[in-house]
């Protein structure tokens, strides 16, 4: 059997005390899951497929890392890691054994149990698998999926908590740790607040006696700052006509809460006394486009994230500012081909600031003084870090990852992770905070995500899929609507009929992160963020597997016999540009520098959307660059997509045509109303010659506080 069978039709494998399951990459024994690295999944499932034979250290170079040459200390890296992690209390055996000189051979006899497809009613009819083309061997390189998110534009909660929404959705799919314990826990849920509105921007003080947060009341459409004593439940309150009010963080006392007021055309950071009876002070100017987090780090300094480093509007730094003097100085430099540094906290005891750096394919947790010196990467994991916490006593950071509904907790003095819990709950949440690892407050999951188009001659806007699941990406295809479903930790994606009938496609649930349609071959594809999967839309018969060594950023159709797609190097520093083609099984490296997405024009015109936020064409034949353009600043997210010969682009707010015969001109073409919505995703439909907007809603939810038993 070979890979491409073997993970289309294998379900789980039990060896010894483990069973492997192959759609959401993780083993169990029975008391321990464990989520495996892409590298390490690949390893074991080669070592399950070749279970009877030995395999040596080049059929590991040819098969695995799919590369002319790896060094040695690689693989044995990798394999000391995959003995380390199929190791546990029940499983004390060896699992592969090494042969000297030789290679290594899986000890143990592998149980494999096969998918039994259900029929479907109305998506295309499936037939069995009995042939499925090898994997490609295509050169492996380095890929990453990037919907570029931006700062979004801080007016309104709506945008501020979209954030949290689209994130969860994109940044999920990403390398989960597997070296971690998880325990399911069950909860008690209580109500902190019973205002009927939206709450978000939750900010817990470092004595842990008071909560700031956002309100929006229902009959208001501006955010209130609302001061919450833990202890004995009072509410003191910001809030006036026209003016958003939105916390930013504490002093190291507690006693001053920091926020920003933000009018249509001004935004200012101030601080109050936490009574809110005295001292409320403007503080500086800041930028509407800020999607700013900040914090006082005591003898009057206040360090926070500002964007717009090195002239990119998606691109953050910490910044340490001297709130006497007004003086301020950059403290993290991150790199151009990322979103850049978030602030989470400061531990005075410890003169240390952590900061979330988000790559383009993961998230990593920095620890730095309040100069910028003595930075260290403590970790790197897939889902975002919104919030940190941290717990004296047991000198550990305790934070939430809102995909899965884990808490971890990660010891300082130790450098390494305890133990993670998993909260028995089938409800969501969005912003969050830590009062240890036992007691969280939160707000629940406002978000709705649904799917519209807009016909631009006649300048209207009508909902395609209005659902309660978190559905986007939505594509049309011949018999209907593709969406990616997200359900917990993975995605499904579902089919959408004409009668708006729901039926999932028999693609195993998996980490993917966007699909596309090509109309003219009938083939559906699928990003992961390590590979690119082709199907034959009409059986989902898998035709070919582009294999990758790093993240996936996007990926599209280019014709009818090519994929481009665009990687980032494993240091995270560049990014490439690459054309496959499916018929040839070979790639060729386009010179799109700094490129994020690749698409294809006409027969002779590439166009790319770069990192520095502008539209690039590129000649297809010469690569010479032809024209560009620059995009007008993302108020929530940079979206790109081209039909019927237009280029069209939407900053999140509104959708822009790009006027190639002007003077690179990008005209306005439709508007959304922006309290009620967000552009996520945009994709234009050849076959009704309309554009398919993913549409993010924020609705009621509430203040809440889970404890953990």
């Amino acid at each position: 059997m070979n890979e491409v069978i073997f993970l289309r039709q294998a379900k789980e494998v039990k060896f010894g005390s483990w069973v492997l399951e192959l759609s959401k990459q993780t083993i169990s024994d029975g008391d321990v899951e464990r989520e495996l690295e892409p590298l390490l999944f690949k390893l074991l499932c080669y070592f399950i497929i070749n279970n009877e034979k030995i395999v040596t250290r080049q059929n590991l170079v040819d098969d695995v890392w799919c590369q002319n040459y790896v060094d040695d200390n690689a693989i044995n890296r990798a394999m000391s890691e995959l003995r380390k992690i199929l190791k546990s209390e029940n499983q004390k055996g060896q699992v592969v054994k090494t042969h000297y000189r030789k290679g290594y051979s899986f000890f143990l006899e592998p149980s494999i149990i096969y998918h039994q497809e259900p029929p479907l009613t109305s998506a295309p009819e499936i037939q069995s698998v009995d042939t499925v083309v090898e994997k490609s061997t295509v050169t492996e390189e380095t890929l990453i999926t990037r919907p570029k998110l931006s700062g979004i534009l801080p007016k309104l909660s709506v945008g501020l908590l979209a954030l949290v929404a689209i994130s969860s959705i994109f940044y999920k799919q990403y390398y989960p740790r597997s070296d971690i314990s998880i325990e399911n826990k069950k909860i008690e849920e209580s109500v902190l607040s019973w205002l009927p509105g939206r709450y978000s921007l939750l900010s817990l003080s470092p004595n842990n006696k008071l909560i700031a947060f956002s309100f929006i009341p229902n009959a208001s459409k501006n955010n209130s700052l609302v001061v919450k004593g833990l202890e004995n439940g009072h509410e003191k309150r910001l809030g006036e006509p026209g003016i958003n009010y939105l916390p930013l963080g504490w002093s190291v006392d507690s006693n001053t809460i920091y926020y920003r007021a933000i009018t249509d055309d001004k935004c200012q950071v101030w601080r109050l006394n936490a009574d809110f009876n005295s001292n409320n002070e403007f503080l500086f100017d800041c930028s509407l486009a800020d999607s700013m987090t900040g914090g006082g780090a005591g003898n009057g300094r206040f360090i926070y994230s500002k964007t717009g480093y090195r002239n990119r509007d998606e691109l953050a730094a910490l910044t340490n500012r001297n709130l006497l003097t007004g003086e301020e100085f950059q403290i993290t430099s991150p790199n151009l081909n990322s979103y850049g540094d978030r602030f989470l906290l400061y531990i005075p005891s410890k003169e240390l600031i952590l900061f979330e750096r988000r790559q383009y394919d993961t998230n990593e947790l920095y620890i730095t003084d309040p100069d910028g010196g003595n930075q260290e990467k403590l970790f790197e994991i897939s889902s975002r870090i919104w919030a940190l916490n941290y717990d004296e006593v047991s000198d550990q950071l305790v934070w939430l990852d809102n995909t899965e509904n884990i808490v971890y907790a990660y010891d300082l003095a130790q450098r390494k992770f305890g133990k993670a819990t998993r909260l028995e709950t089938e409800k969501s949440y969005a912003n969050f905070q830590a009062i240890d690892s036992k007691s969280l407050l939160l707000v629940s999951y406002p978000f709705l995500l649904d799917t519209y188009q807009i016909d631009l001659d006649s300048n209207k806007i009508t909902p395609i899929v209005k659902s309660e699941h978190e559905d986007h990406m939505g594509i049309e295809v011949d018999n209907g609507y593709l969406l990616l479903t997200r359900e917990r930790g993975e995605k499904v994606i579902n089919l959408i009929d004409g009668s708006s009938n729901r039926t999932p496609l028999p693609i195993p649930k998996g980490r993917y992160s966007s699909i596309r349609y090509n109309f003219e071959t009938n083939q559906l594809l699928v990003q992961y963020s390590d590979k690119i999967e082709v199907y034959n839309y009409s059986d989902l018969s898998l035709e070919d597997v582009i294999y990758v060594k790093g993240a996936v950023i996007s990926a599209e159709f280019l014709g009818d016999n090519e994929v481009g797609y665009v990687v980032i190097d494993e240091k995270k520093i560049k990014t490439k540009t690459f054309k496959y083609s499916i018929v040839s099984k070979k790639q060729v490296e386009v010179p799109a520098l700094t490129s994020v997405w690749i698409g294809q024009l006409d027969e002779s015109t590439l166009v790319s959307l770069a990192s520095n936020d502008k539209i690039v064409l590129y000649d297809i034949f010469s690569g010479k660059e032809r024209q560009k353009f620059d995009l007008p600043e993302a108020k929530y997210t940079h979206s790109i997509t081209i039909g019927s010969g237009n280029i069209y682009h939407s900053d999140g707010e509104k959708v822009y045509q790009v006027n190639r015969d002007g003077l690179g001109m990008i005209e306005e073409v439709f508007t959304i109303n922006q309290s009620e919505h967000y552009i996520a995703s945009m994709q234009y439909s050849e076959k009704t010659n309309k554009i398919i907007l993913g549409m993010i809603e924020i609705s009621e939810n509430q203040l809440l506080q889970v404890d953990i038993f």
